[in-house]
């Protein structure tokens, strides 16, 4: 099981990397535009309050530790962190090219690490929080688990991801989306990934074969440890916001 977790593991790190560049412009076309929305009642039901220390894990090019970085204030602080060196790259440049506007927003801090042995001790952060990130990981309860760890008592947790529309009439042109559409862009971008690695697109359906639905995944953060688990389906499901709660007694 570690073998085929680190072979994972080397596999999304290769991939990220190859794509750091191209990964917003991506995920803006295989989307239709409709990501920014998301991004966009994220930050509306993330909670996110001034003067917080917030983790964003799997922060790629750093859209959600920016946003929190904003909404927390120059009195708070976010780290953002990725298991990707390439992805890292990318957000310190845009963090450098804020210029004066970084004055009314939190420190950021970069970090390389792995979403399932967070560098932190236990208690560090006030807000935890993913975005699209989860789908990738080798094990997925580990992740949380560590979010959880690292997770100050009455903290929260909040991850954004893909998921499963429950109406049969949305999940038929998903999946066709999925497995038609994606790869016929997974084509069109192959010249775009190093020889070896699959295609952004070609990895797109994979990751969220075998991921699971929006009850999955609540009872996978209800067993790491957090309460008052709930979650808000967007765009009917395509994606959806999780949600929980620290509680005050768990170390």
């Amino acid at each position: 099981m570690e073998a085929i977790r680190l072979e994972k593991a080397r596999y999304i790190q290769d991939l990220f990397n190859s794509i750091a560049r191209r990964y917003d412009r991506m995920n803006l076309i295989m989307t239709g535009g409709v990501w920014r929305y998301w991004q966009r009642r994220f930050r509306q039901l993330a909670g996110f309050r001034p003067g917080e220390r917030v983790l964003d894990v799997c922060c790629g090019t750093g859209d959600l530790s920016f946003m929190a970085a904003r909404a927390v204030g120059p009195a708070g602080e976010v780290v953002g962190l990725d298991f990707s060196p390439g992805m890292l790259e990318v957000a310190r440049e845009r963090a450098a090219a804020l210029g004066p506007d970084s004055s009314a927003m939190a420190p950021l801090r970069w970090v390389e690490g792995d979403a399932l042995a967070l560098p932190f001790p236990e208690g560090s952060f006030d807000r935890v929080v993913t975005g699209f990130g989860m789908r990738n990981v080798a094990d997925v309860s580990r992740a949380f688990q560590e979010m959880v760890r690292v997770l100050r008592p009455g903290g929260e947790v909040v991850c954004l991801e893909l998921s499963h529309p429950p109406n049969p009439l949305l999940r038929a042109p998903y999946l066709a989306y999925f497995r038609h559409v994606i790869p016929l862009l997974g084509s069109w971008a192959r010249h775009l990934s190093p020889k070896g690695v699959p295609a952004p697109y070609e990895w797109l359906p994979r990751s969220l074969e075998g991921f699971p639905d929006q009850e999955g995944l609540a009872a996978i953060l209800r067993e790491a440890g957090l309460e008052d688990v709930r979650y808000t389906n967007l765009t009917g499901g395509i994606a959806c916001i999780h949600q929980g709660r620290k509680p005050v007694g768990l170390p």
